[in-house]
């Protein structure tokens, strides 16, 4: 141990030592040995668990271990159009091949992420000067029966698009302005939903949807713009089987409770599955120390995964954040520390999986 991690460690110790017994609890660090990693107490309920993790991440050995002994499903990077369609004509499969490698050689299922997505951060170079209303509908086709086709029998499940739904204003229908909006009309998605079905029809077919689980007026919006496209969508036969649940959650927010549990209950009402697909938190940051913030995202994860578990029996859970990252100034938690010890956050999730089925 270096000075320097033998001062930090020091510091750690006396700020715990200052701790309520309950705030120790929750900040145990490192886990014990025995605890139960996530992906036992996922089989508790019959849910996979799953990590978004990215190939450089993963050439280190210790989060190689920690990644195999959590999670049995894995969110493949590269796969999104800006990495892996990098010309008109040309297709740069590299990282994705070996993130479905490593699941693979592990034992892990593959989740795809994403073959359609209207965002701009995701649209590669040549868009602007390639894309247009005669081509748009052959590149979409095109576009994901190649990347289907060359996963077939690898991928179990696919966000087909990628958040086509927002609160904001700018469209009467709630659809995400963009590009396969602009040039297709509101009819890409079915178009991408149909191609998908055709390419592989194995793997589960998930339209992601964000901002629909707290307790705010714009959740309340996209809530009730979602219900209102899905159910155009089965009324006309868009082969979609499951919505996913972005859970990107704000601790500084309230939880859905009663409307999201509704919203749930009103997706399955129309015969398609619910799951989640890239959760997370983010911190308060308002007031208090960070025990308290590790205690408020704690009880955040495992309110939600309990809330999720008991309405939608969700075939499986993929954790979006292992360690932190930033956002705006606010930090949103991972399940570890940096030294991937298990956070609070970790150890209330894998209690709310421990409970019994109530839904």
């Amino acid at each position: 141990m270096t000075r320097r991690e033998g001062l930090l460690k020091g510091l750690r110790l006396a700020a715990y030592a200052a701790l309520p017994s309950a705030s120790k609890m929750l900040m145990a660090d490192p886990a014990p040995a025995s605890a139960m990693s996530l992906k036992a107490a996922g089989a508790h309920r019959g849910c996979q668990i799953g990590i978004a993790a990215n190939k450089a991440w993963m050439q280190d050995a210790s989060s190689v271990r920690f990644v195999v002994d959590n999670f049995n499903l894995l969110t493949a990077s590269g796969m999104k159009w800006s990495e892996i369609h990098t010309g008109p004509d040309t297709y740069s499969f590299e990282e994705a091949d070996w993130n479905v490698a490593f699941a693979e050689r592990r034992g892990m299922r593959v989740h795809g992420h994403n073959l359609c997505w209207n965002s701009p951060t995701t649209y590669p170079a040549w868009f602007k000067s390639t894309l247009n209303r005669a081509n748009a509908r052959e590149f979409l086709t095109s576009h994901i029966t190649t990347v289907m086709r060359r996963y077939q029998g690898r991928v179990d499940s696919w966000d087909v698009v990628n958040e086509p739904v927002v609160s904001w204003p700018g469209r009467s229908d709630g659809l995400y302005p963009g590009i396969w909006l602009d040039l297709i009309g509101p009819e890409y998605i079915d178009i991408a939903f149909h191609a998908a079905a055709l390419a592989d029809p194995k793997p589960l077919r998930i339209v992601n949807i964000h901002h629909v689980e707290q307790g705010t007026s714009d959740n309340e919006v996209t809530r009730t713009r979602a219900i209102a496209l899905l159910k155009q969508w089965v009324a006309r036969g868009v082969p979609i089987q499951a919505v996913g649940l972005e859970s990107h959650l704000d601790a500084s927010q309230p939880l859905g409770q009663t409307a999201f549990v509704e919203f749930i209950k009103q997706i399955r009402g129309l015969g398609l599955a619910v799951v989640i697909t890239e959760l997370d938190v983010k911190e308060t940051r308002a007031t208090g120390s960070s025990p308290d913030w590790d205690r408020v995202v704690a009880k955040y994860y495992g309110d939600y995964i309990a809330q999720v578990l008991s309405a939608a029996n969700p075939r499986f859970l993929i954790f979006w954040s292992l360690v932190d990252r930033w956002e705006g100034g606010r930090r949103i938690q991972g399940l570890t520390w940096n030294h991937l010890s298990p956070r609070p956050g970790y150890q209330s999730a894998v209690a709310a999986l421990q409970q019994d089925s109530t839904g």
